[in-house]
């Protein structure tokens, strides 16, 4: 090996150590970046692993920050979905031609049938779905149409009727004092008088509250 050969070898030799100290430095750079319990966590995985977390967890970090308004955004559509979520858990919910077969009507009766507080339907990025304890015998139950005039809702209100759907579908206690407990979702009360008078005065309070 001639002396060239030996001065290009000693040369990429310290060039690859000031690389590897480098590289180094900006690791612990961006660990820097990260809490303490992120780093911890990621140094209990294997190592390709535990580098992907650091430098994923750095990336984010380092990306612009969402305004306001856009974190709101965010915020109401997760919380409009997680609502969807639970009113899907509480009812068997009939989509528009489900609703029209029942009633034996066109989907045009049947829009003017919801207008009209005859049905509440909750909506969900603009379509419709109609709790499946509104439907007797091929027919609408009046309960709806009683309880929307007592709690003086215009049945377009959307965001109001979902609310009110949501409402019904919690339980409440309907029983006197001392007698066992007779627990049930709101809209299974709604044709006992005494019980619908309670969810009336309940909605309003509920309301009232969020103003």
């Amino acid at each position: 090996m001639n002396t060239a050969t030996i001065e290009r070898s000693q040369s990429a030799v310290k060039s690859l150590d000031e690389a590897k100290a480098s590289l180094v430095q900006k690791f612990i750079a961006r660990m820097n970046k990260v809490s303490e319990s992120e780093v911890i966590n990621a140094a209990n995985l294997d190592d390709d692993k535990a580098l992907a977390v650091i430098i994923k967890k750095t990336s984010k970090s380092s990306e612009k920050p969402l305004s306001i308004k856009a974190r709101n955004e965010i915020a109401f559509a997760q919380m409009k979905s997680k609502a969807f979520e639970a009113v899907k858990s509480s009812y068997d919910l009939l989509d528009a031609g489900d609703a029209c077969q029942i009633l034996g009507i066109s989907k045009q009766a049947l829009s003017k049938k919801t207008k009209s507080g005859q049905l509440i339907a909750y909506t969900n990025n603009r379509r419709k779905y109609y709790p499946d304890f509104q439907f007797e015998n091929n027919k609408a139950t009046t309960s709806i149409t009683k309880l929307l005039k007592a709690l003086e809702i215009d049945p377009e209100d959307e965001p109001k009727v979902n609310l009110l759907i949501v409402f019904l579908a919690n339980t409440m206690d309907y029983s006197n004092p001392g007698e066992p407990e007779n627990v049930q979702p709101r809209y299974k009360l709604l044709d006992i008088d005494p019980a619908f008078q309670i969810i009336v005065r309940d909605f309003k309070n509920r309301l009232e509250m969020g103003k």
